[in-house]
């Protein structure tokens, strides 16, 4: 039994090991969800330390190991709140939440607990009505989607943008579109090669801004790509001091700083470049989710297939004076969905 009047909240904030943006909108979820008088109980499953040392973690939160002992915390909890995890989800086929975060959702709510899901999206809305959600969900004391498309597949909550917004430098010290030589541009490792126009618009961009090609790879995985971009494009690959992710946050973020515009099918690499001043254009094979996720932050009119950037990338200097109100507007909706987590979580008897 608790008996130091602490809150228990719990919270499973697994990603891609590899993957930056994983652990920065996690990062940026988890540092929303504190507070004083709250004890955090966390279980990740298997993740390396690179991925781990991206949270803000400290010796007070308690870390579970076996999912086991993230079950039995939940047994004794007091003022329970559960932190489903944010991020894409893919609950395909089957009930949404799974193992072990459901059987947490019963033993919190067993407590008289609530449960937050807050920034999710879903990879395929479009199959949404085949996924099995939980009937709590549609209760639960909180429920943001980070895009429309999935809230309205889903079929409640409400929307916020990803917490990858929340983050980065303030545009007040943001430099100055004139004073970002580099053009920067990154590219998943899993999608087909982009092909000879993609690059003749890339390079044409980078002319026409008067700004110098860098690529890099905030997913280890993309490193061999960004190594053959660099190289079709007569840019130069920018390596990062290491893979553990504060080294590599800081790493991007000092590239896309000097940047005028990133270049991805990344997603977070698009956010986490706009966080930093460098106006996103989207290009993918299939840019249907990195459309979503700028949409709700209003940046979504430089989206495109591959094959369209040579239209799309004239548009940028038209479109640069938008990122500040852009990013300031995503930011006020972030500090009010994190309101409502604060009022949610000190609501519970």
């Amino acid at each position: 039994m608790n008996e130091d009047g602490i809150q228990d909240v719990f919270a499973h904030l697994s990603g891609q090991d590899d993957n930056l943006g994983d652990s920065a909108l996690r990062a940026g979820y988890f540092l929303a969800a504190q507070g004083d008088g709250r004890r955090f109980h966390l279980h990740f499953g298997v993740q390396s330390d690179d991925y781990l040392s991206g949270l803000p973690l400290t010796p007070a939160h308690r870390v579970y190991a076996d999912p086991v002992d993230w079950l039995e915390a939940g047994a004794t909890a007091f003022r329970p709140v559960l932190l489903l995890n944010t991020g894409e989800i893919n609950p395909l086929p089957g009930a949404y939440p799974r193992k072990e975060p459901a059987l947490q959702l019963q033993r919190v709510l067993g407590r008289g607990g609530i449960v937050i899901l807050a920034g999710a999206g879903l990879r395929q809305p479009s199959v949404a009505d085949q996924v099995c959600f939980h009937p709590a969900l549609r209760e639960a004391a909180l429920v943001s989607w980070r895009d429309t498309v999935s809230r309205d597949a889903a079929g409640f909550g409400d929307v916020a943008p990803d917490w990858g917004y929340a983050l980065g430098s303030p545009t007040a010290q943001w430099p100055s579109a004139d004073s970002r030589p580099l053009l920067a541009v990154t590219l998943r490792y899993d999608r087909p090669w982009p092909g000879d126009g993609w690059i003749a618009a890339v390079r044409s961009l980078a002319a026409r801004t008067g700004t110098r090609i860098v690529t890099l790879a905030q997913v280890a995985r993309d490193a061999p790509r960004a190594v053959r971009l660099a190289a079709a494009l007569g840019g130069e690959y920018r390596t990062p001091p290491s893979m553990r992710h504060p080294d590599l946050d800081a790493h991007v973020r000092a590239i896309y700083r000097q940047s005028l515009a990133v270049v991805s099918d990344r997603a977070h690499g698009l956010i986490i470049g706009a966080t930093e001043g460098a106006f996103p254009v989207g290009s993918a094979d299939d840019p249907q989710k990195i459309a979503r996720l700028l949409a709700v932050a209003g940046l979504a009119d430089l989206v495109g297939r591959h094959d369209q950037l040579a239209e799309v990338a004239p548009l940028l200097e038209s479109k640069l004076a938008g990122l500040v109100p852009a990013i300031d507007s995503a930011r006020e909706s972030i500090a009010t969905l994190t309101l409502r987590m604060h009022q949610a979580m000190r609501s519970v008897a």
